[in-house]
């Protein structure tokens, strides 16, 4: 996988409008510009938007390093995260956010993410992602 363009998006990524800016080994680049959608009642991005955002590069980053044929064979799935949100975002900001895989062992890979405002070194959150690298598909 070399080009972002081949790489598989979930549906609500799209629906978030998400999108892959870049990947190397272990690193993904996601961003969204935030529209009204994204807002909780209070006129911030609604927090569930940064952490699929979050989930999404955090997965991606992963498949750099495991590769699509692995991931159609033994599939990784998110079963803990623990996201700090240390700043709100608004209608119109851009969020870019960078994930890193840590470690993959045989069952278990583990990865990090940051999420700031496009131009500002200012997190807006901070998360760490477990997923278990589950059973070869059958059939």
């Amino acid at each position: 996988m070399r080009d972002p363009a081949e790489a598989p998006t979930s549906g609500i990524m799209l629906m978030l409008g998400g999108k892959i800016e870049s990947f190397e080994e272990g690193v993904s680049v996601m961003s969204m510009t935030l529209a009204e959608k994204h807002m909780n009642p209070n006129g911030v991005v609604h927090g569930g938007v940064i952490t699929t955002l979050m989930d999404e590069a955090t997965g991606h980053a992963i498949v750099t390093i495991r590769g699509l044929e692995a991931m159609a064979e033994t599939p990784h799935a998110t079963v803990d995260m623990s996201v700090s949100f240390l700043s709100g975002a608004r209608v119109g900001d851009e969020l870019v956010c960078e994930a890193r895989t840590l470690r993959i062992g045989r069952a278990v890979a583990f990865a990090e993410a940051e999420v700031r405002r496009r131009g500002s070194d200012d997190l807006v959150a901070k998360g760490a992602f477990t997923y278990a690298i589950l059973a070869k598909r059958r059939g």
